[in-house]
């Protein structure tokens, strides 16, 4: 069962700690150099769990005018990210614009709907 955690969620506290750790294993990857605390209380911010083990997070902000995303998660769960960023996308009516850093997160985001606009900008055009 998909789980999906916001950080005033109680059940949010419990997966907090390994959510940090993986975030800052993995944010050179993804291009951010936010901490975790900043990408936790300043964007919408969800922590997804499948089955009691924790899959990652996906972050919504704002860029230039436009609905941008970025997420993280733990190896091996290709299928469930698509899954997670496919259902979070759902919760917002604008478009949707993500940049993948690496091959992988650009399969999953055209896996999840998304369309490449140039290089590594994607949309989920709404």
């Amino acid at each position: 069962m998909l789980e999906v955690f916001i950080p005033s969620s109680p059940e949010f506290h419990k997966y907090e700690t390994p959510l940090r750790i993986l975030y800052e294993n993995v944010k050179d990857k993804i291009g951010d150099d936010n901490s975790f605390e900043f990408i936790r209380d300043n964007t919408f911010f969800y922590m997804f769990v499948f089955n009691g083990n924790l899959v990652g997070g996906i972050y919504y902000y704002e860029k230039n005018g436009k609905l941008f995303l970025n997420g993280f998660a733990n190896r091996k769960m290709f299928r469930i990210n698509v899954e997670c960023l496919k259902l979070s996308a759902t919760w917002f009516s604008s478009n949707i614009y993500a940049e993948s850093m690496n091959k992988a997160s650009a399969i999953c985001l055209l896996r999840a709907g998304f369309k490449r606009l140039d290089g590594n900008l994607f949309m989920l055009k709404k």
